[in-house]
């Protein structure tokens, strides 16, 4: 890149872009407002810019920024990483109106989750938005995954893939673009790929059946989104910057895809640490790619993460490593794509942002009450004050929003709620995303279980939140230590079902946003009305 004046007569260089490698990248910025530098970098032709929580503390204001960019670059595509429940930018502050994707597989009624993607699809119309990054296509196969887990519709490749097609064509009629992730499959792990690099080792049979089967579906979707992970039986390499991984995603569609394939973000640790984010910029162009996300700038400074991915693929033409005339070939056929999602946005009347937001609720709670279940039937609140321990201990990076949404449902209803960390204990889940994706022993510091002074009164009851206490040993002791002082403790549970732990009160909320956890204090206070009792 070079500095040139912005106009003639203008005082301050500014840099100057090769079109062709801004026709294949998807930008972040830090802020509300756009800043000088993406200025110059929409003037030039960049395709796509991404939106975060940071960039949309409420609608109003992301609907202001969209028109804002629409405004620089008419065929700028609009995307944002919405998937509603747990993994929400929209209503990050204040936890997502709508219900996790797991909760939508649970009430298995394709009507609801595709009303519930038109319910999304309608919100962004309203904010000015081109392109949702959902909806997730994993198998959610590992309990112990910590990225996925209710993020995902299900553990059956067959309910997976009738729901995301369900909630993709809800998105579409609100005329929203669709991008199925995370290809070929990140159900079936452990590791988070923000933090580190998954190895899914199954057999090609076994991986085809229970992961790539729900692919069958992206003929139907605008985009797929390629993950950051190993599978050794197909190949070598991550996915997201393998060669192998876009004939794959050819053959699981039986024929050709013609949509648009997305990285998933290139400064997630799977590939950037190695190897590195210029490096996997290139290697996931020669892989296939036809738009790079670069990932979210609140690790990095914005305008950097540009240049370094720019300069790293201009460097790369200019050695012959990638041909000029294919890339420029391949900017051409994103920029049809992208400006066909435009087209189709401004086609489509888009609701009153008041109307999206008050649908969105309504649909939300009618979704996620089916869905909430007292596994036993016998946990129920008494009328006592609560106290709230939330015993998670590994973040989501993936979720964005951090904060605690039980204690609040819970004051909603009239019910007096407390929590520690809001008496100087740890913090759990707050609000903006940690700044930086490597894991510390606790993320959330402070003791390692409140004082026994917090949950000792027998005149309070206790009502303690879990995610993954089989696998996280630290969430697990922090569980057991617990219940050996309080027996009579609720469970509620937001991870998967498969991981929740073995307890006679224990609710399965399907995922930690208000949505999920007004449902359960609904059904604390009234039982399991909504789907006709406990199971």
């Amino acid at each position: 890149m070079t500095s040139i004046p912005s106009r003639p007569g203008a005082a301050a260089p500014r840099t100057r872009h090769d079109a062709d490698v801004l026709g294949v990248l998807m930008a972040p910025f830090t802020g509300t407002e756009v800043p000088a530098w993406l200025d110059g970098a929409l003037e030039d032709g960049l395709a796509s810019v991404i939106l975060f929580g940071h960039n949309t503390p409420d609608p109003a204001t992301a609907r202001e920024l969209s028109r804002a960019l629409h405004a620089r670059s008419e065929d700028c595509v609009v995307a944002i990483d919405e998937e509603g429940g747990d993994v929400t930018r929209l209503q990050a502050r204040t936890g997502s109106s709508l219900p996790t994707a797991w909760a939508l597989g649970e009430a298995d009624d394709p009507e609801l989750t595709r009303d519930a993607g038109r319910a999304l699809g309608d919100l962004l119309a309203a904010c000015d938005i081109d392109l949702d990054l959902a909806p997730v296509l994993d198998v959610s196969t590992d309990p112990a995954n910590p990225v996925i887990g209710t993020r995902a519709y299900g553990d059956e490749p067959d309910r997976v893939a009738l729901h995301a097609r369900a909630f993709a064509t809800g998105l579409i009629d609100a005329g929203i673009g669709t991008c199925a992730k995370h290809f070929p499959g990140h159900g079936a792990t452990a590791t988070d790929s923000h933090t580190a690099l998954p190895r899914i080792d199954l057999g090609p049979a076994q991986f085809e059946a229970d992961h790539l089967a729900p692919w069958r579906i992206a003929p139907w979707l605008d985009a797929v989104m390629t993950a950051h992970v190993l599978v050794p039986a197909l190949g070598e390499g991550p996915a997201s910057i393998a060669s192998w991984s876009r004939p794959l995603l050819d053959r699981a569609v039986g024929g050709t895809f013609h949509g648009l394939v997305i990285t998933d973000a290139l400064d997630m640790a799977a590939v950037a640490e190695d190897p590195g984010y210029g490096e996997a910029a290139v290697r996931a162009l020669e892989a296939g790619a036809d738009l790079l996300c670069l990932g979210t700038s609140l690790r990095r400074d914005d305008e950097q993460m540009l240049r370094e991915a720019h300069d790293a693929i201009l460097a790369a033409v200019d050695s012959g490593r990638i041909p000029r005339r294919s890339l420029h070939e391949r900017a051409e056929r994103t920029r049809e794509r992208l400006r066909s999602l435009r087209t189709r946005r401004r086609f489509v009347p888009a609701p009153e942002l008041e109307d999206a937001l008050a649908h969105g609720e309504a649909l939300g709670a009618e979704a996620a009450a089916r869905a909430v279940r007292s596994r036993h039937g016998h946990a129920r609140l008494e009328g006592r004050p609560v106290v709230v321990l939330d015993l998670r201990h590994r973040a989501q990076h993936a979720s964005g929003a951090r904060t605690q949404q039980l204690v609040a449902a819970l004051r909603e209803r009239g019910i007096e709620a407390s929590d520690p960390a809001e008496q100087g204990g740890p913090e759990q889940y707050r609000y903006p995303e940690p700044p930086s994706y490597p894991e510390p022993p606790s993320p959330h510091g402070g003791p390692d279980l409140p004082s026994r002074s917090s949950h000792g009164d027998p005149a309070a009851q206790v009502l303690a939140v879990t995610r993954l206490p089989r696998s996280d040993a630290e969430e697990g002791r922090r569980l057991v230590a617990l219940l050996a002082q309080r027996p009579d403790t609720i469970v509620v549970h937001t991870g998967v079902p498969a991981a929740a732990p073995d307890h006679r009160l224990l609710v399965l909320a399907h995922g930690g946003g208000r949505t999920m956890m007004r449902a359960v204090v609904d059904l604390l206070l009234h039982g399991d009305a909504a789907h006709g009792g406990a199971r």
